[in-house]
């Protein structure tokens, strides 16, 4: 029996109707408050404890107008020792308190933008490996760095001081009204309007704060590709324009920033402005209000230090406003993020038992059409079909090779048994199980994946080798390499602490494939799948890994490869093109009853 058959003849697949896109907070611009409140509902304990922190310190400034006022009209040389150490006791307790509360606040901050940073995390690494692909990841390091840093001023210095503002203002008009009434109603109607303009034009700062953080964020990506390619940029002698495109989107932040600027210079003015003005006329219309015997001395000095007290919180709020509108930008982009759903996986109870591996199949495909989707977000599928009405059965225990030429769905094979994606029609099933109704942590820790281009995490060469066997031990890793035939020469257990650098660039193609190679044997999972593998190697090292993956016993491997001396020794072969399993067979059988593969084979498998 072959070790992969053709189950139905290939079928052209049918167009289906995409499925609807998920419910996702997209560009209708900034969240609003509500949201923010939602996000804060978990810090209610930490926001009131600093409310009522920031209220008595108003409550201990409010008295001090008071105590002056006392003393300047009853001033008859000199200050009576207790007054000033009333005015001393009420600054310290002012103090303390407006410290306490300030404390409060920034831990809070801290906080909230470590739990959103926490959240933002744990998402990123469950998204769809569609999703990720086509977004930049640059920008979604940003929205984790950047975006969360910033709204930690929605707690350090935004609602709680937008609330301890408005008592510092209701106490002021309460002692304003108890020292004279004309001067509190050209002081409330001059604020109103104020407070109107600075709330008209700080709307206008979320918008604006949603552009800068975009901008950073292309920014981000900008800058990343090209360190990510440096090699091939100066190898192209493509480095100035590399530069002129990073640059350019610099200048997009730089853009953006004035604009953001512009508004929070405009409310920070405005309001700076309107006080003066305010003050002013208070001077002028009180001097003659004292000078007619209405008000005194220190009655009208009480009344400027409450006008102060409440100048204080809306110069306060003219900053909060600018600083909340890009809070809120930066809040928009991670409730984005946030909203593209996840990996789906069912609800496995714990210890449920996988299938029984004693079936004949490892994998089998049935009827399985896919075409990737499109969009940032995985919303649709895309028009151009990659796999066409594939069946075959990948049998258990033995190798199994694919080949075909470029484009033929090779790798998109391996990425459906990963589940990386799912069918567009069809179902795969592992062991006769459809792997929809197992868990996909489950399966995947049945795998090992070898990809082509064998990336390498940074770290050390144990970091990467532990992945798939986080409890390996060093005798166990050495071992690992030197079946690979790592390192060449010298110590083992040296080797085994060496950085790779970023991306492995501190390694040879070779070294990184063969590193991938040992870390799928430490692994030790019943199923593995080579992605051309062989591919950065010399004939040497070929060697070794092909004669150390026939002798793997009991294991099911699938292998793409592009070399003959990879694919004759194969229990079966399965030939891909344009999609569609054109032939399968053993190597002998192909090179009678296949023209393609006889093609294929004549050029060494396009090697």
């Amino acid at each position: 029996m072959t070790a992969a058959r053709v189950i139905d003849e290939p079928q052209t697949p049918t167009e289906s109707q995409p499925a609807p896109p998920a419910e996702r907070r997209a560009a209708e611009g900034p969240p609003g408050m509500g949201d923010v409140l939602r996000l804060l509902r978990p810090y209610r304990g930490r926001m009131t404890l600093a409310f009522v922190l920031g209220s008595a310190s108003t409550v201990f400034a409010a008295l001090q107008p008071r105590v002056v006022a006392s003393a300047v009209d009853g001033f008859d040389g000199g200050i009576r020792p207790v007054t000033i150490g009333l005015l001393v006791t009420l600054l310290i307790l002012s103090a303390v308190f407006t410290n306490a509360q300030q404390l409060v606040m920034e831990r809070s901050g801290e906080l909230f933008a470590f739990h959103t940073r926490e959240r933002v995390i744990r998402h990123l690494f469950t998204l769809p490996i569609g999703v990720l692909e086509r977004r930049e990841r640059a920008d979604l390091v940003s929205r984790v760095t950047t975006d969360t840093s910033q709204l930690r001023m929605v707690m350090s210095s935004g609602i709680v001081e937008l609330a301890t503002s408005v008592v510092a203002v209701l106490v002021s008009v309460v002692m304003m009204a108890l020292i004279d009434w004309a001067l509190l109603a050209l002081a409330v109607v001059t604020i109103v309007v104020a407070l109107v303009v600075i709330v008209v034009i700080g709307r206008r700062t979320a918008p604006a704060g949603l552009r800068l953080q975009t901008a950073m964020g292309t920014l981000a990506g900008a800058v990343t590709r090209g360190l990510g390619s440096m090699r091939t940029i100066r190898a192209t002698v493509s480095t100035d324009r590399e530069v002129d495109v990073a640059v350019g989107e610099a200048d997009a932040v730089l853009k953006a920033g004035y604009a953001a600027a512009t508004l929070r210079a405009a409310i920070q003015t405005f309001a700076a402005v309107t006080i003066q003005a305010l003050l002013l006329a208070i001077i002028a219309v009180g001097a003659m209000r004292v000078a007619a015997g209405t008000l005194t001395v220190g009655d009208l000095s009480a009344f400027i230090m409450y006008l102060m007290l409440m100048a204080a919180p809306i110069t306060l709020c003219a900053g909060i406003f600018a600083q909340l509108g890009e809070a809120f930008g930066s809040l928009h982009r991670v409730l984005e993020v946030q909203a593209i759903e996840g990996e789906r996986d069912v609800d496995v109870p714990p210890g449920m038992p996988l299938p029984d591996a004693s079936a004949p199949a490892a994998f089998e495909l049935v009827d399985v059409s896919f075409r990737y989707p499109q969009g940032p977000d995985d919303e649709a599928p895309g028009d151009d079909w990659v796999l066409r009405g594939v069946s075959i059965q990948l049998r258990a225990g033995e190798t199994t090779a694919v080949v075909g030429p470029s484009g033929a769905g090779k790798s998109t094979l391996f990425a459906l048994l990963e589940r990386f994606y799912e069918p567009t029609q069809g179902s795969v099933r592992f062991r006769d199980e459809d792997v929809r109704r197992l868990s996909r942590v489950e399966l995947r820790r049945q795998i090992a994946y070898v990809e082509q281009d064998a990336p390498v995490l940074s770290g050390t060469v144990r970091d990467n080798l532990v992945l798939g066997a986080p409890g390996a031990s060093t005798d166990q890793c050495i071992d690992a390499l030197r079946q690979v035939n790592l390192p060449r020469a010298g110590d083992a257990a040296a080797f085994l602490a060496c950085q790779v650098g970023e991306g492995g660039e501190l390694l040879s193609g070779g070294e990184r494939q063969r590193l991938a190679i040992a870390r799928a044997l430490l692994a030790d999972s019943p199923v593995l799948l080579l992605d051309e593998v062989t591919s950065n190697l010399d004939s040497n090292n070929e060697r070794i890994v092909r004669d150390l993956v026939a002798s793997v016993g009991g294991r099911s491997i699938v292998v793409i490869a592009h070399r003959l001396s990879t694919v004759v020794a194969a229990d079966a072969i399965i030939v891909l093109d344009q999609g569609r399993v054109v032939a399968q067979g053993t190597h002998r059988e192909l090179m009678d009853s296949c023209p393609l593969y006889r093609e294929l084979a004549g050029n060494q498998l396009l090697a």
